[in-house]
């Protein structure tokens, strides 16, 4: 039986969207540039130019004895955030703008978030993660 795994779309409008992962171990190893975010799923803007990158605006997660890197999709992943084992929190980077547009990061960057475990393999082992991205069109 595999991981439980699940990608849940909350709320999307023309300028955000909002997700919520969710990885339970079950019997598979870790995540590998697992993607989560295809940016050529989201909604269009109302001059129906497709989305092509995203800005992490605000993270929560709760991590149970893994690590999880958030990565923007390019030829070489550019880490965003690492997120420890055994920690819970909550970062805010709208004051700031957000983090740099996933379409702007690294070489031939596909706009997309993918994540990468480390240390998963025990029962209880999970994460829990939301995300409010603020959409980015060429």
């Amino acid at each position: 039986m595999a991981n439980i795994v699940t990608t849940t779309k909350l709320s999307e409008n023309v300028n955000e969207v909002v997700f919520a992962f969710h990885l339970q171990y079950v019997d598979t190893g870790d995540e590998s540039a697992q993607l989560k975010v295809d940016v050529s799923t989201l909604e269009p803007n109302s001059n129906g130019d497709a989305c092509t990158g995203v800005k992490i605006l605000e993270c929560t997660w709760v991590i149970s004895t893994m690590t999880v890197q958030v990565l923007a999709d390019a030829d070489t992943d550019v880490i965003m955030l690492h997120l420890t084992e055994n920690q819970s929190g909550y970062v805010d980077f709208r004051s700031v703008g957000g983090l740099p547009n996933t379409k702007t990061l690294g070489t031939n960057p596909t706009g997309n978030i993918k994540f990468t475990t480390t240390g998963l393999g025990a029962a209880g082992d999970s994460y829990q993660i939301v995300m409010r991205l603020k959409k980015k069109y060429s």
